[in-house]
This record gives C-alpha cells, structure tokens and sequence, in this order.
C-alpha cells in the first residue's frame, strides 16, 4: 500500500502534464480592463469639452457680382451683402468689410482687451448687417494655435456662424514679389 503522501504525488505529477501550458494568468487582463475604463472615462470628458468649443468651418463665402447670376438664387437670403474679413497678425487684429467704400479697423494688440473690443465690434457689424453670417479668418503664418482659437471662440460670441479660415501667398503681406 502506498501512503496518502505518495498518492497525491503521483496525482500532481500526472495533473500536471495537464495544467502546465493551461493555467490562465488574471493579471493582465485585469491591468487591461482598468486602462479601459480610465480611457474611457477621460474621453468622455474631452468629448463633452470639445462639444461645447467646437467650431463649424465653412468654405469661404461666394462672391456674386452679375446680374445673371443674382437672377439664379432662389431667394433673397442667399445674396451676400458684405465681405467680411478678419487678419491675424502678431500685435494686431485687422478687420475688414466691403460697404460703401471698404471699411477697415486695426485693433493693437491679441491680449484679453484687444480680444474684448474686437468681440463687441465684430457684435456691431452683426447686428448692423444682421442679413450676414459669414466671416472669413486670415491668420498670418507665424500666429499661435491659441490665438487662432480665441479669436474664433469671440466670433462665434459674437453670433457668426458662418467662420471660415482662409490662408493667403506668403508674400501677399509683404508687398508681393
């Protein structure tokens, strides 16, 4: 008779050709898991965030200027009264529109100020011209990401939904070559 010791060897040794390639490690299924929902978790903050900064960038408004071609819309609201154009430049906004003779106003400086005044102008020109939804943004090559934002963030304040965001010859500012 073999003993109770010697039993549960052999029953180890022969379970074990089994067990020894079937075993299932928990660890890193549980480490997945947990990445899983922490990311999950981070975006659906940055999504709930970026729903509330996001902006809607159109192509640039379409210029009519014959008489053919006023005869081809269908109504009154698809004619566009005003060109306007906001430049971005390193220590100044630029804004310009197209009525009775061009408008054109240079407000110093991309500070919280300079931000502020340009939010209640650009305000104004909607309300003046409150027909007109378009305006198109021209940053300089150099302008900061941020800055480009904020400026977008102020028209959309301003109640313009139809923003959009032009470039322009790397020459055109300089003169032209």
């Amino acid at each position: 008779m073999a003993s109770l010791f010697h039993k549960s060897k052999t029953r180890r040794q022969e379970s074990a050709a089994l067990t020894a390639h079937g075993s299932i490690n928990l660890v890193p299924l549980v480490d997945i898991l947990t990445s899983i929902v922490f990311f999950s978790l981070l975006t659906l903050q940055n999504a709930e965030t970026a729903a509330l900064t996001s902006f809607d960038l159109t192509l640039p408004p379409a210029v009519v200027t014959t008489p053919e071609e006023l005869a081809k819309l269908k109504s009154d609201k698809e004619v566009l009264n005003l060109l306007l154009t906001v430049r971005v430049d390193n220590n100044q906004l630029l804004i310009e529109h197209s009525e009775q003779g061009g408008f054109r106003r240079a407000i110093p400086g991309l500070d919280s100020a300079a931000l502020a005044q340009f939010q209640m102008l650009m305000t104004q020109i909607r309300t003046t011209y409150n027909q007109n939804n378009d305006v198109l943004v021209i940053p300089n090559d150099d302008i900061s990401y941020e800055d480009i934002v904020h400026v977008l963030a102020r028209l959309k304040l301003a109640h313009f939904s139809g923003i959009s965001l032009g470039t322009r010859s790397r020459g055109a500012g300089s003169g032209g070559k």
